[in-house]
């Protein structure tokens, strides 16, 4: 690969990102299209995926929980009562 397809690489996952995770998604499925269009390998595609999927989710969570959106009180409450029953 040369220096003008990893530069479109990169910029192309980046526009991923941004499109997914304007609507609340992480873009996996955007990641391993592009970097399949791109002749990447598979088995460097889906760990890679991988990364950026928890990466764009994180920094997601994180600005909604600093935004004040984010209820560890509801949380653990939605925890509890999954838990509680799945052994029913």
């Amino acid at each position: 690969m040369d220096y003008t397809q990893l530069i479109l690489l990169f910029f192309a996952i980046g526009v991923i990102a941004f499109l997914y995770s304007s609507v609340g998604h992480a873009g996996a499925s955007g990641y391993i299209a592009t970097m399949t269009l791109f002749g990447i390998a598979p088995t460097a595609i889906r760990p890679t995926a991988l990364v950026l999927n928890i990466l764009v989710a994180s920094i997601g969570a994180f600005q909604f929980w600093r935004a004040g959106h984010f209820s560890w009180k509801l949380l653990t409450r939605h925890k509890r009562s999954l838990l509680r029953d799945r052994w029913r």
